[in-house]
């Protein structure tokens, strides 16, 4: 049986509402065609990118093994609302923050947060490709994130760097 990843990278409608346009998840969209391409046991559940009611979204996230948070300052909100609705859900589901608003240098990270399950540090293809590989694991055994060990953030040192692009598939021809 496939296991499910899903990703949340949410942002506000642009322009008129009668267009109903959004800006479509790149982020998230690079980091899942990367770790669904090195982990074919696994497939796309939801990519969520609208703001739709949380509890719409989350009984649609809540059948997921790993929830991904793409974490901006314009979804930090509601992405750790929807998270942690998804963890009451599925308590069994991990929860992985990353983006420049998850504040990985706070100590208190999962004491404030404890539904999430560990925070990716920089980039994030290698270490969700990483993930979905030893999925079942220790999380401590993945570099490159912050873990929650018992409300203790645990830093699992850091993760390679992608130093060629052309290593990253297109999200839009995956």
């Amino acid at each position: 049986m496939q296991k499910i990843i899903s990703f949340v990278q949410v942002n506000f409608q642009q322009g008129p509402q009668e267009l109903n346009a959004y800006y479509l998840p790149y982020t998230a969209g690079v980091v899942l065609a990367y770790a669904l391409e090195h982990n074919p046991d696994w497939m796309l559940g939801e990519l969520v990118w609208r703001r739709d009611p949380l509890e719409e979204t989350a009984q649609r996230l809540k059948h997921s093994d790993v929830v991904g948070f793409s974490t901006y300052v314009w979804n930090h909100q509601y992405n750790y609302k929807l998270a942690q609705r998804v963890k009451e859900l599925n308590p069994q589901c991990l929860i992985i923050t990353g983006g420049p608003e998850v504040a990985i240098a706070d100590p208190e990270l999962f004491v404030k947060n404890p539904w999430m399950d560990a925070a990716v540090k920089m980039e994030g293809e290698l270490v969700f490709s990483q993930l979905l590989n030893s999925y079942g694991n220790s999380l401590l055994e993945i570099p490159g994130m912050i873990v929650n060990c018992n409300g203790q953030a645990v830093d699992t040192g850091n993760s390679n760097r992608i130093d060629n692009l052309n290593q990253l598939p297109s999200p839009s021809l995956t």
